[in-house]
């Protein structure tokens, strides 16, 4: 089996990367590769950089050159939930942008032409991570999680946004983006974000703060997703 993953940032795949036997690297373009093993697994895991265009290239580049079984998206998000605190995590069941407006020609907010609505994460996968969330102890939500290339600060910014997106837990910048990819090709895509921020005006501050926190929060999920495919072989 092959699993890829991707973070945005170094904090973000830092521990997935500890646990990666042989590791050797690859670089295409600016963009570094870690290749190993995680049991029986090929893990191929990348660091994207920030946003949808970068996160795509990546997505791109793990299914064009390791043919993935699946691939999973690691990482931080900003709260849009009051339920969810600094460290929390977000399973979502389907993703979009906040940032696309094609309304005027018919489509959805957050809709791109040709594609749907939403993203749908896959549903196999969902119902394993909800399981080893509960069965571990972390406080998670499901739900929408919203995408853009902006990072989400203050009341302004969240009114706006739960005034188009009303059902959003939550905000980040590359899932989506990673979504739209996998639905193209057909790759079953997972997404574990944990929480950095709560969108508002100390949400710079505290992303830089917590970001740590954050990274290692989702890094838990995904080794513990990681042996529990392991120990089965197969989804």
């Amino acid at each position: 089996m092959k699993i890829g993953i991707i973070g945005a940032i170094e904090q973000e795949i830092k521990k997935i990367k500890e646990t990666i036997d042989n590791l050797t690297t690859e670089k295409i373009g600016n963009i570094k590769i870690y290749k190993g093993k995680f049991k029986k697994i090929e893990i191929f895991l990348i660091r994207s950089g920030i946003g949808k265009v970068s996160a795509s290239i990546s997505t791109m580049i793990l299914i064009n050159l390791f043919q993935p079984d699946f691939i999973v998206n690691s990482g931080s998000a900003g709260s849009l939930n009051s339920s969810l605190k600094i460290g929390d995590i977000i399973i979502p069941k389907q993703t979009c942008y906040h940032d696309v407006n094609l309304t005027n020609f018919g489509y959805s907010r957050g809709q791109v032409p040709q594609y749907p609505k939403k993203f749908k994460t896959n549903k196999y996968l969902h119902e394993i991570l909800k399981k080893i969330a509960i069965n571990f102890k972390f406080k998670f939500l499901t739900g929408l999680l919203i995408t853009g290339d902006s990072f989400i600060r203050g009341n302004n910014f969240i009114k706006k946004i739960k005034n188009q997106f009303s059902s959003a837990i939550g905000v980040e910048m590359e899932s989506t983006a990673i979504g739209q990819v996998c639905y193209q090709f057909k790759i079953p895509f997972i997404v574990i974000k944990s929480i950095s921020d709560l969108s508002d005006s100390n949400a710079t501050s505290n992303f830089e703060k917590n970001i740590s926190i954050a990274s290692l929060e989702s890094s838990k999920l995904v080794i513990l997703l990681l042996k529990k495919i392991s120990s089965q072989n197969s989804i």
